[in-house]
């Protein structure tokens, strides 16, 4: 009884291999890699747009959070560094406003 019913099951799993296969080619288009050496400098924004257009959605949410997280970490060392220079500012009139009150009083 299985060998009768045998071909019959082989024909119509290789016809809907072929139809997934089909579909699988339809749906999925090929995402052309960003190569900057064909870029010229007014062209870089639309270049990347499009090579960011045709990402899938997946990739474009992964792409998505790394520059976020890229992004912050840039801001954070930006803060740091604004923060540093005030710090060395506020201490810098700090020493001087004690060196004219100590030192340059008793020497005059």
């Amino acid at each position: 009884m299985s060998d009768r019913n045998g071909p019959d099951w082989e024909k119509k799993l290789e016809q809907k291999f072929k139809d997934l296969e089909a579909e699988i080619n339809n749906k999925t288009s090929p995402v052309r890699p960003f190569n900057p050496k064909e870029v010229k400098n007014n062209e870089t924004v639309s270049r990347v747009t499009n090579w960011f257009q045709g990402l899938e959605t997946p990739a474009k949410v992964g792409f998505a959070v790394v520059g976020v997280i890229v992004g912050l970490s840039v801001l954070n060392g930006v803060l740091k560094l604004v923060t540093s220079l005030i710090v060395v500012g506020i201490l810098g009139f700090v020493l001087y406003g004690l060196y004219r009150a100590l030192i340059q009083n008793k020497s005059k």
